[in-house]
């Protein structure tokens, strides 16, 4: 059910939990995409010669599936303890820093700037192969190398997902789908 290149991509990770991950990644790109041939950028972003963008991201019991006409990214992150001052101050600017320290759910809005900001970076294609210390995701509208990528965040149960796309055309819901529906 999966192309060679996911195949080969699942045999790479060593934990079980992290190759079904990326095997119903592999089956949310057939589902919602067909058989289409997908190439990959300079970092390793996947894009569609039809000019639609998608991207994946997992977390915990759920895979997260963006698609857009527009450059996109995203990121889900289950929310687990993390040291948000001492992990932030490594990743964050001064200005999401202070957002962090200013509120009183220093975990929850750890966790927002941070898949915002992985989100950012996946949608203009870079990923962390650019330090996450040069963009600034306090705002919902950020500039980049000329163009204006806008991002949402939903929060529900104990995830946060972020999405970022250079069009403000985001649903308003995050559609569910299940392995039973996939296969």
């Amino acid at each position: 059910m999966l192309d060679n290149r996911r195949r080969e991509k699942v045999k790479r990770y060593r934990l079980d939990d992290d190759k079904k991950r990326c095997v119903l990644g592999g089956l949310l790109i057939r589902h919602f995409l067909g058989d289409v041939e997908i190439l990959i950028n300079e970092y390793g972003k996947p894009f569609l010669k039809d000019g639609r963008f998608f991207n994946i991201s997992h977390s915990g019991d759920y895979v997260l599936f963006a698609l857009s006409e527009s450059e996109v990214g995203c990121d889900i992150e289950q929310l687990r303890y993390v040291n948000a001052l001492r992990t932030g101050r490594a990743v964050f600017t001064d200005e999401e820093m202070n957002l962090i320290l200013s509120d009183k759910d220093r975990l929850g809005a750890f966790y927002n700037l941070w898949t915002k900001k992985e989100s950012l970076l996946k949608c203009i294609g870079e990923g962390f192969h650019r330090s996450a210390k040069s963009v600034d995701v306090c705002s919902d509208i950020v500039e980049e190398k000329g163009k204006s990528c806008f991002m949402k965040i939903w929060n529900f149960a104990d995830y946060t997902v972020s999405v970022c796309s250079e069009k403000n055309d985001f649903p308003g819901f995050i559609e569910f789908v299940t392995v039973e529906e996939l296969i």
